[in-house]
């Protein structure tokens, strides 16, 4: 594949992935909060933030280990690499599957959620399914097969949208119980839709050699716990609104953040097509190269986030009434506040990725969870003085602060001009608009 070719199709599957999980994501959540009341959809808040924690955390231990030693390897090689993969990937979730059951009814009285231990332990019987669609993604990834990625992908997510709609459209009303069922079932069936998709990448051994057990896990050890302490620094609102407040502020917390997901889209999937790039720059010895990646992509993202933060700071009561209505208005602010990360979320992602890149995942590691820590601190504060509207102003901060420790580390091995980065974002609007005119004129 050309490298022109790469860049477009890699970003144009990796962003329709992004972006449909997002719309149907949206929409179910536009659904839900009309379905349920504001205390019941708290608590299904807080169980999707667990689940998404564990998702991360979890791909975040196979996926750029597996992808970083799989690139350019022989069939034999990469056999044995899949094979560490996999058996690494079956201890941690039967770990996970553990501490879930045990802390299950601690979190549901930790974080006021009534009957949220019930839906945690039906998550749990579905991980070890999942193993096989955390492996399957990521091999996809490292095969740079992003069209089946993309199709694996919305699988996972569209099944549970149209239990969702057709519950909707029908007036049948879902207890939170059934609902953590179907998506239960929309795992397996999107577990079933991987294992199709890799069938002609997919080669294991039964046994697993101690030398690629070892690497993998050392490797994956630090991004797993990034990963673990990202998500988790992402979700403190959540926690410690539930825990200090109640599901109520955690539901008006959710509404904001489903607009903020939107900035995901283009941040998660440049960056996934730019990590291969950047890994395999770096393993050449190509350090200028890595920061050209570096300044191309995160220049991408600000060109795409930077209009985003202005529409949110211009609209925010338009948009909460249109996705949420009256009842969630008081999530405008925090939104206000929390549009801020469109600005700050490039330079933490890229900084992040490209550490692991040339092979310094223990610092992205330190700087992940000293942004929980202190965001944990920052929150905790500002949510006793302010309520609701602390937890954006901790979560803010604490993200800014990270985002230029990062940037100054890892600006010590590889140059970076951090104005080129904006001025390639500014040229790709004259960019964006050709492409757009030339398609309105065929």
């Amino acid at each position: 594949m050309t490298d022109k070719k790469y860049w477009l199709t890699g970003g144009f599957f990796t962003m329709m992935h992004r972006g449909v999980d997002f719309l149907l994501g949206f929409i179910g959540f536009m659904l839900l909060v009309r379905v349920f009341s504001p205390e019941e959809f708290g608590i299904w808040v807080l169980l999707i933030t667990i689940v998404s924690i564990i998702d991360m955390a979890r791909n975040g231990f196979i996926q750029n280990g597996m992808i970083k030693f799989l690139v350019g390897k022989e069939k034999a090689i990469q056999a044995k690499i899949q094979t560490a993969s996999l058996w690494l990937n079956t201890a941690l979730t039967l770990i996970m599957v553990l501490l879930l059951w045990i802390l299950a009814v601690p979190l549901e009285n930790l974080l006021n959620a009534n009957g949220l231990a019930d839906l945690i332990k039906i998550h749990s019987l579905v991980l070890p399914v999942l193993i096989f669609h955390t492996h399957n993604m990521v091999l996809m990834q490292a095969k740079y097969d992003f069209k089946a990625y993309f199709l694996a992908g919305i699988s996972k997510s569209l099944p549970f949208f149209l239990v969702i709609l057709s519950g909707y459209l029908l007036d049948i009303k879902l207890s939170l119980i059934e609902l953590a069922w179907y998506q239960n079932l929309a795992f397996l069936l999107a577990t079933l839709m991987s294992v199709y998709q890799v069938k002609n990448y997919f080669n294991i051994r039964l046994k697993a050699q101690n030398y690629w057990l070892n690497r993998i896990f050392h490797f994956g050890k630090y991004v797993f716990g990034t990963n673990l302490v990202s998500m988790l620094t992402n979700s403190l609102d959540k926690f410690l609104l539930g825990a200090l407040l109640s599901p109520v502020q955690v539901a008006m917390a959710n509404t904001a953040g489903r607009v903020m997901n939107m900035v995901e889209i283009p941040v998660n999937s440049i960056a996934s097509i730019s990590y291969p790039k950047a890994a395999e720059a770096h393993d050449k010895k190509q350090s200028k190269l890595v920061g050209e990646i570096y300044e191309k992509t995160l220049g991408m993202m600000l060109s795409l986030t930077t209009p985003f933060w202005l529409f949110c700071l211009l609209f925010a009561h338009y948009i909460v009434l249109l996705i949420a209505g009256e009842a969630y208005l008081e999530a405008v602010p925090f939104l206000r506040v929390m549009a801020f990360m469109a600005l700050i979320k490039p330079f933490d992602r890229q900084s992040g990725v490209f550490l692991d890149a040339i092979g310094k995942p223990f610092f992205n590691m330190i700087m992940v969870f000293g942004t929980f820590l202190y965001g944990a601190l920052f929150s905790y504060l500002f949510i006793q003085w302010l309520g609701l509207m602390g937890a954006a102003y901790g979560l803010v901060l604490a993200l800014f602060t990270t985002s230029i420790i990062k940037y100054l580390i890892l600006n010590k091995y590889i140059d970076i001009r951090i104005g080129q980065c904006w001025i390639k974002a500014f040229e790709n609007y004259p960019i964006m608009l050709k492409t757009l005119l030339d398609k309105v004129k065929k």
